[in-house]
């Protein structure tokens, strides 16, 4: 068995040479052979990036041999300071209370404590959050196979979800909209970007593969990375206990 930690480039590529039965400085020349825009311009492949590398690479060292007994996962946030995530990572439909309390004290002594708070009761005038809040199938939680990620969000066509989670944003929109007011650089100014890494235990076995190969082939090759260099994890609205975290990381705002 094998772990899947694309926390670094360097554990991609060891997590990579476990499952493959190589050694990493294999796969690392690999890499280095490897040139997919070439090879594209070459061949006409019709599989994606991720995909064609992992397929190529399977010509060369086979198979498979180990599968992912444990996968590690990193949730972004923005969030207080010194948060520990005691309660472990919660779907959406359980966090609201705990958002709307941690907003309401963002501008506590403020006249948009009292605003937000009857917000939270009369509802919210903004589509994103109503369909997301209603909507079991947006409750997640939600978390990025690759740690890197989270500084390359456009890239990836990502939300940079450091910079604010989206349901956040969706009640300063809402807000903004009713009061006229923007309260999201008050709110951002307020939180820090926050990583949490935890494990899940795979029933799909090799789910996230393609994209760890992909990750450590353009890291390798100090290529940019795109949105085929990642994907996610989605709890299904069933909260990531404590015991599965590994580590909460708070960053410099």
């Amino acid at each position: 068995m094998a772990h899947l930690d694309c926390e670094s480039p360097e554990t991609a590529l060891e997590s990579i040479a476990n499952i493959y039965d190589a050694a990493p400085n294999e796969i690392r020349q690999f890499f280095s052979d490897f040139d997919i825009d070439e090879h594209y311009e070459r061949n006409r492949p019709e599989l994606p990036g991720n995909d064609e590398v992992r397929r190529i690479l399977e010509l060369h060292f086979g198979e498979p041999r180990n599968n992912v007994s444990r996968t590690y996962w990193f949730h972004l946030s923005r969030t207080e300071l010194g948060a520990k995530f005691v309660s472990g990572i919660h779907p959406l439909n359980s966090a609201l209370p705990n958002i709307w309390g941690l907003l309401i004290r963002v501008v506590r002594n403020t006249p948009h404590a009292e605003r937000l708070a009857a917000m939270r009761v009369e509802g919210v005038q903004n589509f994103q959050y109503n369909f997301k809040a209603l909507d079991p199938l947006h409750w997640g939680p939600y978390a990025m196979l690759v740690k890197e990620i989270s500084s390359h969000a456009s890239a990836a066509s990502n939300h940079d979800y450091l910079k604010l989670p989206e349901i956040i944003e969706d009640i300063c929109l809402g807000y903004e909209e009713q009061f006229g007011e923007d309260i999201q650089t008050t709110i951002e100014n307020a939180l820090t970007p926050t990583i949490v890494k935890f494990w899940t235990e795979e029933s799909d076995h090799l789910y996230g593969l393609s994209s760890a190969i992909y990750y450590a082939y353009l890291s390798c090759r100090r290529l940019e990375l795109s949105g085929l260099a990642n994907t996610c994890f989605d709890g299904g609205g069933i909260a990531v206990p404590s015991e599965r975290i590994v580590y909460v990381e708070q960053r410099n705002a």
